[in-house]
């Protein structure tokens, strides 16, 4: 191993290694190999902190506040110790607090034109501050693709904080298109780096299969090889892998063990994870109490995750009062550590007016938020918003754009609404071949409306050349959703035999399934063909509603019927009638009606 002298530092820093650009900065500030040299000091956690380097954005946040080697500038210090805190750094989280205490105010608009300055001037740092400015909306209106392009050209020119944002980007579809593979080969590259946290991140693609052939075994013995080394977030990782059993059997007591240990090392998420522990009583004795110490104290030094269950104990009243108040609390806090799941829940509750008064204006907000970290659902919501002018001003083409980002993250209700938005033009040229494509894709995920549009392109030959066959096919599968216009046409098709054979029984079957949903001629067509009145779908008790969709051969609700006649709810209590239909959803596959099923016949076996 080469000996780490003043040369070998200088050779690694002209090779690019930040970690060597802050040892040079060490070794001139206290004089190791050479005269202590403040501006010397100065100008190598500068090139460092440019790059990335948590402790030297500290250590130029002390140089600016004190007016080592540059003039004092307590506002610029401000700026370099939020740089750092935001990734955890304890030193900075304490100034930064102290600016608080002393009652400073961030002006975020200067702070803005401040990095939006030196980007200007090629500084790789402010162009990922940038990007961070632009993805909170701090200082200036937020844009997820300012936000990506400005991380791009910052991780283009080496910041590593860059490019470990962009591989999170591209994992998510945070501010761009989902691409797995360019996050792990990205976040390979911020590990070669020294990023703190990459390493973690390359592991968890092995154990997720991220942009990467699954294999949690050798997710399972990397993670442990880094937990070796000290690393209190591999210690933490481990823990979990024992607890979850990832890559390993699962094991309770050395999942509490690694927990411990890494807790010990300094490791908030740890805390959370005894919080689990205790509360579960997995490797260790259940003590509601510790947990819920655990859980506040993981919280408090900034845990989302600690936060969100909190949350969710508050809301549900497990282990603590029931308080909405309190939930909400906890949801909001978990939202400004940029946990996309607690910013969504935030705008439900604003939504909905539970443990916050109603606001539309706030709840696109955090909808929005929670977009930019690549919620498809949120980005669906923010889409809805804009193109009903629901909590912000009514913009079609941010309407569009929003369905088509949530539609390209796999979300089927945008996919649909992308395809009418093409089919239509709202909010973007008319384009009725794109519309088929997008409409296609929901439908092939069983999306109803999606596949009775496609039943219509291949009934009309609009888009698509006419097919009779294949808009018959996909009017019974949009019919099979509950589609009540495709349930007529399944019906029509099959009584004028268009694309199939006729089979009056078969037209009858959907007729009267359309007609039950109060579609107006199918009801006068089986109303006239049996001069009976039919009761429609909203008159019916629940268990007419679940014996309609029975006979018409629904496993769900076949096994709901059972479970009727099982206990006696809404009908006489029938053990025979019970197994009638328990027996009839387990050969459809039904998975508890087969373990019902199961459990009877060992039953019997005894």
């Amino acid at each position: 191993m080469t000996p780490v002298t003043l040369e070998t530092l200088k050779k690694g820093a002209a090779e690019g290694n930040i970690t060597a650009m802050f040892e040079l900065g060490q070794y001139h500030a206290l004089g190791n190999e050479t005269e202590v040299d403040e501006n010397e000091s100065f100008k190598w956690y500068a090139m460092a902190a440019d790059l990335g380097h948590t402790a030297s954005e500290y250590m130029i946040g002390e140089c600016y506040y004190h007016g080592i080697a540059v003039e004092k500038d307590v506002n610029e210090a401000l700026l370099w110790y939020i740089r750092a805190a935001e990734k955890g750094d304890r030193r900075s989280i304490g100034a930064v607090s102290l600016y608080k205490e002393r009652k400073w105010r961030f002006d975020a608009a200067a702070a803005f034109e401040s990095y939006r300055k030196k980007a200007e001037q090629g500084s790789a740092g402010a162009l990922y501050m940038l990007s961070r400015f632009y993805f909170h909306g701090t200082g200036v209106a937020p844009d997820a693709d300012l936000s990506f392009t400005c991380c791009e050209k910052a991780a283009e020119l080496g910041h590593m904080d860059a490019v470990f944002d962009l591989a999170r980007m591209y994992r998510s579809g945070a501010c761009t298109e989902k691409n797995a593979e360019k996050a792990f080969m990205l976040f390979q590259k911020a590990s070669e780096k020294g990023h703190r946290r990459a390493p973690i991140e390359v592991i968890r693609c092995y154990a997720d299969g991220t942009g990467v052939e699954k294999d949690e075994k050798k997710a399972f013995g990397m993670i442990f090889d880094l937990a070796d080394t000290g690393s209190e977030d591999a210690e933490y990782e481990l823990g979990r892998y024992y607890l979850e059993g990832i890559g390993i059997e699962p094991d309770p007591f050395y999942a509490f063990g690694w927990f411990t240990v890494a807790s010990n090392h300094g490791s908030v998420d740890a805390l959370y994870g005894l919080a689990q522990c205790y509360q579960r009583g997995r490797g260790t004795d259940r003590d509601k109490k510790k947990a819920l110490e655990y859980f506040r104290t993981a919280a408090e030094f900034g845990q989302s995750d600690a936060m969100i269950s909190l949350a969710h104990m508050y809301a549900d009243g497990r282990d603590v009062t029931k308080n909405d108040k309190e939930s909400f609390k906890w949801f909001l806090m978990a939202a400004e550590h940029d946990s996309e799941y607690a910013q969504f829940a935030v705008a439900q509750r604003y939504t909905e007016g539970r443990g916050v008064n109603k606001d539309d204006k706030e709840s696109f907000n955090w909808f929005l938020r929670s977009a930019q970290n690549g919620n498809g659902t949120a980005q669906f919501n923010v889409a809805e918003a804009y193109m009903n002018g629901r909590g912000v001003k009514k913009d079609e083409r941010l309407g569009y754009r929003w369905f088509l980002r949530s539609a390209q993250n796999g979300h089927h209700r945008s996919q649909y609404y992308v395809g009418v938005c093409l089919s239509k033009g709202t909010g973007v040229a008319k384009n009725i071949s794109g519309s088929f494509k997008w409409h296609t894709l929901a439908a092939d995920a069983g999306y109803g409306k999606s596949q009775y549009f496609i039943a219509q392109c291949y009934s009309e030959g609009r888009g698509v050349e006419k097919n009779d066959k294949k808009a018959f096919e996909w009017y019974l599968k949009a019919a099979s959703t509950g589609h009540v216009l495709a349930q007529y046409y399944a019906g029509l098709h099959y009584a004028n035999g268009t694309g199939t054979k006729p089979d009056k029984e078969s037209a009858i079957k959907w007729y009267t399934r359309a007609a039950k949903q109060g579609h107006t001629y199918s009801r006068e067509l089986i109303e006239g063909y049996s001069g009976q009145k039919l009761k429609l779908v909203n008159d019916m008790t629940p268990f007419e509603k679940h014996m309609d969709e029975a006979n018409n051969g629904d496993a769900e609700s076949q096994f709901i019927i059972g479970r009727y006649y099982e206990e006696g709810i809404g009908v006489e209590k029938d053990l025979n009638e019970a197994k009638k239909w328990y027996t009839k959803a387990a050969a459809l596959g039904h998975f508890n009606a087969k373990k019902k099923m199961t459990i009877e016949i060992k039953q019997q076996q005894k």
